[in-house]
């Protein structure tokens, strides 16, 4: 078995994911853990209010980060320590999360990381009444010895990883992924693609609701065209157009010559800046504003803040 790669996990201070309090990382060699190691983090500045919330999950308050290193310094170490390895996380959705908001909140460039998600999996192997982290341990007759604590995280994430590989015949995370047709995640500057179930054939098809003959003209959404790219974080792509058409917005699948906006999801904001292209629809904008077309790109947070 060459089942090599680095398990993580994070806390955070509060509800937004650029908020990391603690991170714990585990090292996995031939399919055994060879190398742990873990920091309690200072949350990027501006982000670092400490929720009852999350402090009753995890024990961590702003006191116990005070002479923490600052995100930045962090972030640095983290890429080092994975080195060339895929990540593993239980719902990387919330842990590459992190990574990525972290980083957009201290204005420095995502890191290139491979990863695939025992969430995905599970989901895909197992039928349990909940695929949280304590639930798919038990399952995979792992043990997890103190739940929200980063570092205790981190093994048990790996250790399910090493148990559903054994359990397929597989020998790397590859291997794996492919047996239950997952997908591994990506992540670089500016580029998001998730870990997730691969593709069975046929497009989703999104579901045009009716016009709200009450919406206001005067909402800065209303009567133009909306086009949606990358993976949103705050709703599905469905929900995405029901909120455009609550407001009197038209979403629309492409960008064509009738497209006023496009939202992309997980495009780090430092990224849309005049001569940096991001995605495929993001380059065709451009070109399309070249050719004096009333069209903009806005960041799904812009999206928010504007419906």
């Amino acid at each position: 078995m060459s089942l090599d790669f680095t398990a993580i996990d994070f806390e955070t201070a509060n509800s937004y994911r650029g908020s990391p309090c603690s991170v714990g990382l585990v090292k996995v060699r031939d399919g055994e853990i060879v190398d742990e190691s873990g920091t309690l983090i200072r949350p990027p500045a501006g982000f670092d209010h400490f929720d009852g919330f999350n402090t009753s999950l995890h024990g961590i308050d702003a006191q116990m980060v005070a002479d923490a290193p600052r995100w930045r310094q962090v972030a640095e170490w983290i890429v080092d320590y994975i080195g060339s390895d895929t990540v593993v996380c239980h719902n990387a959705g919330f842990d590459v999360g992190v990574l990525r908001h972290a980083c957009t909140a201290d204005q420095i460039a995502w890191p290139q990381v491979d990863y695939l998600c025992t969430l995905v999996l599970a989901r895909r192997a197992f039928r349990l009444p909940s695929y949280r982290l304590p639930f798919v341990a038990a399952e995979c007759d792992v043990r997890l010895v103190r739940h929200h604590q980063a570092n205790d995280d981190a093994r048990c994430a790996a250790l399910i990883a090493v148990a559903m590989a054994r359990k397929q015949g597989a020998d790397t995370l590859a291997e794996l992924a492919v047996s239950f047709e997952v997908r591994i995640g990506h992540m670089e500057e500016g580029r998001y693609t998730p870990s997730a179930q691969g593709s069975h054939g046929g497009a989703y098809k999104l579901v045009r609701p009716d016009a709200n003959p009450d919406a206001d003209p005067d909402h800065p959404f209303y009567g133009r065209v909306l086009v949606f790219t990358g993976t949103l974080q705050s709703r599905t792509r469905q929900m995405a157009w029901e909120s455009v058409v609550k407001v009197g917005g038209i979403p629309e699948l492409g960008v064509t010559k009738r497209t006023n906006i496009l939202v992309a999801g997980d495009i780090n904001p430092a990224v849309l800046a005049p001569g940096l292209v991001t995605t495929g629809k993001a380059a065709k904008v451009f070109a399309l504003q070249d050719k004096g077309q009333d069209i903009e790109v806005m960041t799904e947070d812009d999206f928010l803040r504007s419906l």
